[in-house]
């Protein structure tokens, strides 16, 4: 995981990018400690990391790199790491028992909280962790701090506490040292070393990363494996089921996008999670095609409109089509936890060494350290992968 935040913090952003660590880590846990229903969860991991991106700490991390308000930001960033993880904690526990009316349930109930913590607390700006002086951001962690505790309240009323409160848990106290640690990493070494071009943002989120990657999976390693009923191996034919792969990729980014609310992800993610549910092969796509459909579009993105190397329509165009190769990869690859990791993996350090090296710098933004950092720990998951000598057993994926 890690690895999987370094990434998301460079080649993506938001939600959509959170999903790279949410994904990643899922699936590593999965190698470790062997599940029947590798990609169900592995979506509900990517989901519920993403749903922590809606946050803004941009604005907070500006407080905590100046001496004279260190200890806010302090505060701010160790509260929103704390709330992503508690959220993302939740959400995980619930896939472990994907029954449909369940996950509908839980995606109203964290519905509702977040609009009722949102439109209470942070539309009025009652405590505040941006800057109301300079384009005041409009934040979103009370109302997922109330969707937390709300999800595993319904949850614990359905008699499926464990192990969504042991992952909320675990993710609230993992993601708030993560956070406010690697906050305070970046703003000791700005205040005090300003001389010193070094990637500090990019040291706060390989220290989040691992934080929150170690309380994840000391709640996977104590969580028992979903029931066979929850597993599925029903899948349409390859053909449609890209077919399928392609609306469903289609409507989340439309809806988290174009829905008029602050937390629009949430919702569009919570309405997928229930369509998943229901048709399980769908998972695999939610988890990874939608992943990498988030990582291509940023690649075009930059391509076209940040760097101005060319024109948009050709660059969108490869990023749909790389979408497409992909998810015929991971249609192919269902049920090889190694194989997919890998492939999620290189997928997205293959697109952020092209980003470096599509930067106007040139060559030699391609050597940045952070660049053959991202490279060499890549390498170094490979490695553990392949010569594992107590590599567990594969098990069919949903």
């Amino acid at each position: 995981m890690m690895l999987g935040w370094g990434l998301r913090g460079f080649i993506g952003g938001g939600p959509f990018g959170a999903m790279i660590p949410g994904a990643m880590v899922a699936l590593t846990l999965c190698w470790l400690y062997p599940r029947r229903d590798v990609a169900m969860l592995a979506a509900f991991a990517a989901v519920g990391v993403g749903f922590g991106g809606e946050m803004t700490y941009g604005q907070t991390v500006g407080f905590i790199v100046k001496a004279d308000t260190f200890w806010w930001g302090l505060l701010g960033l160790a509260l929103k790491g704390a709330i992503w993880g508690a959220l993302a904690g939740a959400v995980i526990g619930m896939g472990f028992t994907p029954r449909p009316m369940l996950v509908l349930g839980g995606g109203v109930v964290m519905s509702l909280a977040t609009w009722a913590g949102w439109k209470s607390i942070n539309e009025p700006k009652l405590i505040y962790f941006s800057n109301l002086l300079d384009k005041p951001r409009p934040e979103i962690w009370a109302g997922f701090l109330l969707a937390a505790i709300a999800l595993v309240a319904y949850l614990a009323w359905q008699g499926k506490s464990q192990p969504a409160l042991r992952f909320a848990v675990a993710g609230f106290i993992g993601g708030g040292i993560g956070f406010g640690g690697g906050g305070a990493i970046q703003g000791l070494g700005r205040i005090f070393t300003p001389e010193l071009n070094l990637h500090w943002w990019k040291y706060m989120e390989f220290f989040f990363g691992f934080c929150f990657g170690w309380a994840l999976a000391w709640a996977w390693a104590h969580s028992e494996p979903a029931d066979e009923e929850t597993v599925s191996a029903d899948s349409p034919l390859a053909w449609m089921e890209l077919g399928g792969a392609a609306v469903l990729t289609a409507a989340l980014f439309w809806l988290s996008w174009n829905t008029p609310v602050r937390f629009g992800y949430l919702l569009a993610g919570a309405a997928v999670l229930y369509v998943l549910s229901k048709y399980r092969w769908a998972a695999k796509h939610v988890a990874y095609t939608v992943t990498f459909t988030g990582v291509a579009l940023d690649l075009a993105r930059y391509w076209s409109r940040e760097y101005q190397r060319g024109s948009a329509e050709p660059a969108y165009a490869l990023a749909v089509l790389a979408s497409v190769v992909f998810a015929w990869y991971v249609i192919r690859w269902n049920g090889d936890t190694r194989r997919v990791l890998e492939l999620l993996m290189w997928a997205c350090v293959v697109d952020a060494v092209a980003k470096f090296a599509i930067n106007p710098k040139g060559i030699i933004s391609v050597v940045d350290h952070v660049c053959v950092g991202f490279v060499l720990m890549a390498a170094a998951v490979s490695w553990m992968l392949r010569n594992s000598s107590s590599a567990p057993s594969r098990t069919d994926e949903a």
